[in-house]
């Protein structure tokens, strides 16, 4: 037997040529290598986190919160270094990505230490007000570099898009990860973003067809290897990229002057039907595609009907239960299309295991993550008594809307 298919001890140093279809080798992921995933998720999927939302608010626990967070991620480094077991090829994304994880902690750490000095006289003072900006942006970016680095880990320890499964693995993880972030980013509107929405004359739908546009217009000339031949997949790709951008236009014009569109929503109910005849390789992939694309028809449907039907303009206190399904169901659909894989779906087939249990564990890590970040921006509204906190120049805009909205209806 080779040394790849023998336990070798851990090594960074391993020859690339041992790895073929896999970017890990099949001993046991053993005790440390668990403690080290435990410690990680804990730092940056739960401390970090909630360190962010403590520090947002000004609270007295943000400073231990923070510490408790390093020292796990400390442990976990040294942890990843230490293990035996399985090993990993040398060039993987989560190995390199380290780097910028450790520097990025680590000048939080160091700003943050600063900062606590309260030095603010002469150069200290001039500089301070930039690195509190500093230190404000990288705490936000923390947990979302934390993710990416989890996402990876993940993917680097099962052995996962590797070699030609690169491409289709980057292509479900941004894509859902998209859907994941747009789902908690509504949920994020709906709970504190009214005030500042109406105050910057936007709509929500604004920006979604800004970024949409963009996104659009990038999948157009990215998704074919230009010089190639072209497949059905880079038909299915480029059109789709034609199509969002072309609506992305349509909805930055309807939803000008701070007026709400469907747009987007029906962008989303139309890349599902896209999603739901998409070519397949494996033969259990059909089947987890249409309840992605049921999924996020279900999430652009329920927008439509909160935006023609629940919403009310200028009344961001009082939220319907309705309004909580869209959010909800793009991240369980983002969560769906990132184990779509053909790698992870042939997985199930030697596991002996169905799509239908497979889903309910992906929709299960779904509920989740919209569980934690809804407690976290539920609690930054209680440290900071949100909507009570709001100060006059709100009340002012929300006056204003509301005089402008019984014009328009005299008008009518």
């Amino acid at each position: 037997m080779s040394e790849h298919e023998h336990g070798m001890g851990h090594s960074h140093d391993l020859d690339p040529a041992l790895f073929d279809n896999s970017a890990a080798t099949d001993e046991p992921i053993g005790l440390i290598m668990t403690l080290h995933i435990t410690f990680m998720v804990a730092a940056f999927g739960i401390l970090y986190p909630l360190g962010m939302v403590l520090g947002l608010a000004k609270n007295r626990w943000h400073v231990p919160v923070q510490i408790l967070g390093t020292l796990l991620f400390v442990c976990g480094i040294f942890l990843a270094h230490a293990h035996n077991g399985r090993n990993y090829e040398p060039h993987i994304a989560h190995r390199w990505f380290a780097d910028i994880v450790i520097w990025t902690v680590s000048s939080q750490l160091v700003l943050g230490v600063y900062l606590r000095f309260h030095l603010e006289r002469g150069f200290h003072g001039k500089i301070r007000p930039v690195l509190t900006k500093v230190h404000k942006y990288l705490g936000a970016a923390i947990p979302v570099i934390g993710y990416v680095q989890i996402v990876l880990g993940v993917i680097a320890s099962l052995g996962f898009c590797y070699g030609e499964s690169t491409g289709q693995c980057l292509a479900h993880f941004i894509m859902g990860s998209s859907f994941v972030a747009y789902g908690i980013l509504l949920l994020l509107s709906l709970r504190v973003g009214g005030p500042w929405l109406l105050r910057n004359g936007k709509s929500q739908e604004w920006y979604d067809s800004w970024v949409i546009m963009i996104w659009g217009i990038v999948n157009t000339f990215t998704e074919h290897r230009w010089g190639h031949e072209w497949n059905h997949g880079d038909y299915q790709h480029t059109s789709m990229g034609i199509i969002w951008w072309a609506a992305g236009i349509v909805g930055i014009i309807l939803s000008r002057n701070g007026q709400r569109t469907v747009i987007p929503s029906i962008l989303i109910i139309l890349t599902a039907v896209a999603f739901q005849g998409h070519a397949q390789h494996v033969a259990n992939s059909g089947a987890i595609h249409s309840y992605f694309g049921y999924m996020l028809m279900a999430g652009g449907l329920s927008r439509i009907i909160e935006i023609c039907f629940v919403w009310k303009q200028g009344q961001f206190k009082e939220i319907s239960p309705w309004q909580y399904i869209p959010p909800l169901t793009l991240i369980l659909a983002g969560l769906l299309f990132m184990g779509s894989t053909e790698q992870q779906l042939a997985y199930l087939t030697v596991m002996g295991a169905d799509v239908s249990s497979y889903s309910n564990i992906l929709l299960s890590f779904g509920f989740m993550v919209f569980a934690l970040a809804f407690c976290l921006i539920y609690l930054w509204e209680k440290l900071t008594d949100y909507p009570n906190c709001l100060n006059d120049g709100y009340t002012e805009v929300q006056a204003s809307a509301v005089l402008d909205e019984e014009d328009e209806l005299k008008d009518t």
